[in-house]
């Protein structure tokens, strides 16, 4: 499982994708996928500005990174689809966004303490978009 996610990180990454790309894709689950991927290469270089202590480069990237989050959430339910008939997209958005929301909290834990103060929002954030999915998944929203 991690070297496939590895993969996709790694194939992402050779194509250069952007969030102007990504609100290029006319699907909107593939869209909403394709933010999600962009959001871990973001939190993947967010980890290199840690390792040279750029507190603001940091601060920058957690837009971005919000900001591909807000585009998957939101191309979801653009699509109109009910998500407790379709729940395909809605659950995978879910997990990786789960998956991205352990990541940070481990990022934080990597952080001086100083700096830590920087991703509460954004973590309060991505954990508000999680129950809405789930709310949108159990009540067909």
């Amino acid at each position: 499982m991690t070297r496939i996610l590895v993969a996709i990180l790694m194939a992402g990454a050779l194509l250069g994708i952007d969030l102007a790309g990504v609100k290029a894709e006319p699907n909107l689950e593939k869209r909403s996928e394709k933010a999600l991927l962009l959001a871990g290469e973001i939190l993947t270089a967010m980890r290199a500005e840690l390792d040279r202590n750029d507190v603001e480069k940091i601060k920058d990237q957690l837009k971005d990174f919000e900001a591909a989050v807000d585009l998957s959430v939101d191309s979801l339910a653009a699509a109109g689809k009910n998500a407790r008939r379709n729940p395909k997209y809605f659950k995978r958005a879910e997990l990786r966004l789960r998956e991205l929301l352990r990541r940070l909290e481990t990022f934080k834990r990597d952080m001086s303490l100083d700096d830590r103060p920087v991703l509460d929002g954004v973590l309060d954030h991505v954990g508000k978009k999680i129950d809405g999915l789930v709310e949108a998944t159990l009540r067909g929203a």
